[in-house]
């Protein structure tokens, strides 16, 4: 194969090379790391951090059996959980009772500090504001002070207000209660 090598033939590639560069510098797409509104992503991580602290005051709460449920929850929240034999989800009424009935038998303390990290929206892949988190929890059936601690994973998704619109929570309740009840 004969190898053209020419002024003309490279001045034209780095001609080339330079329009792909800066036509990637002025081109506003998700795969560009240059372009982007860093207006708005300083709000996004303001909101974060804000929420970030609702969380942590919201597992305080709980740990000390006193949820201010209208100061956390949108009156429109759904919550769901993975103990076998609940409900698919809950609203607020329903999460009230199962939190009255649980501080009745157990006591709960959480790991610290709390391993908080960004959610992104599902369709966008962009961070907005909610709030993932991993941590062990500790329940103590309080009637002999024998406990366990499992690992926990939560999901929280903020309304406009700031509070909590829907809450996921993984971790094996059903195998942990059923171990403290033998």
């Amino acid at each position: 194969m004969k190898k053209i090598e020419t002024p003309l033939t490279w001045g034209l590639a780095i001609i080339l090379m330079i329009s792909l560069f800066f036509g990637n510098l002025t081109t506003n797409n998700d795969s560009n790391i240059i372009s982007g509104d860093i207006n708005s992503n300083d709000k996004i991580s303001d909101i974060f951090d804000k929420n970030c602290k609702t969380v942590i005051e919201y597992e305080k709460a709980f740990c000390n059996e006193d949820i201010d449920y209208e100061k956390f929850y949108s009156d429109k929240a759904i919550i769901k959980g993975t103990t076998l034999g609940s409900k698919d989800s809950m609203n607020v009424a329903d999460r009230k009772v199962a939190h009255q009935e649980m501080w009745q038998k157990y006591d709960f303390s959480m790991s610290q500090p709390l391993n908080q990290l960004p959610g992104v929206n599902p369709e966008t892949k962009k961070m907005d504001g909610s709030v993932r988190m991993y941590f062990d929890i500790t329940i103590t059936l309080t009637e002999n002070g024998k406990s366990i601690t499992i690992p926990m994973y939560n999901s929280f998704d903020f309304d406009d207000e700031g509070k909590i619109i829907f809450l996921q929570y993984y971790g094996d309740f059903t195998s942990a209660f059923l171990s403290l009840d033998e």
